[in-house]
């Protein structure tokens, strides 16, 4: 099992973020940290809610969920979205090597998970989920309508190099999945 931060415990300010350096798979990666006074993680586990699928798509390994009804997680994960976006706003010299971009150019070089009242995971089809009767089953056989939990695990943002200039990635797995 993971050690993960309960989303109701979870504070955005325990979040710690490192310059870009290479992963290694050569990939430029600004890690992500959680630190308080009694814990010290090497990146962000978070426990989430039971939260409604809305569906899965196997062929690009996407399953969205739905949090309206999940208004305190929905807040948490709005609120580190805003922290990361201010923290490349406010060091974006070391960041990105740029001097005065807005916070709106900043913004949208971000690929988020969540938009609006839905988050977006990615995980593979064969991935397995713990079922009520603890009985397991794949990712694909996941429908719409299931309601699950799960630890996302945020390792850090990812720089991607596109033909329109760069954009950042949250780098993300999700280690653990059950049907609720």
């Amino acid at each position: 099992m993971i050690l993960t931060v309960p989303y109701q415990a979870l504070q955005v300010g325990n979040i710690h973020i490192t310059p870009f350096s290479q992963d290694k798979y050569g990939k430029s990666l600004a890690k992500l940290s959680y630190k308080d006074p009694s814990i010290d993680f090497q990146d962000v586990s978070i426990l989430t809610p039971p939260l409604k699928v809305i569906d899965y798509n196997p062929e690009n390994s996407r399953l969205r969920l739905d949090l309206s009804d999940q208004f305190n997680f929905n807040i948490k994960l709005n609120t580190l979205q805003e922290y990361l976006i201010s923290t490349f706003y406010v060091h974006q010299q070391s960041f990105l090597n740029t001097r005065n971009d807005s916070t709106d150019i900043i913004k949208s070089l971000f690929h988020f998970l969540l938009n609006d009242n839905i988050l977006s995971l990615y995980i593979f089809p064969t991935s397995n989920i713990k079922t009520k009767d603890n009985t397991i089953c794949k990712m694909m056989n996941i429908k719409s309508g299931d309601t699950i939990r799960c630890v996302i695990r945020l390792q850090g943002i990812s720089q991607i190099y596109t033909k329109h200039g760069i954009r950042l990635r949250l780098q993300h797995s999700v280690p653990s999945i059950w049907m609720t």
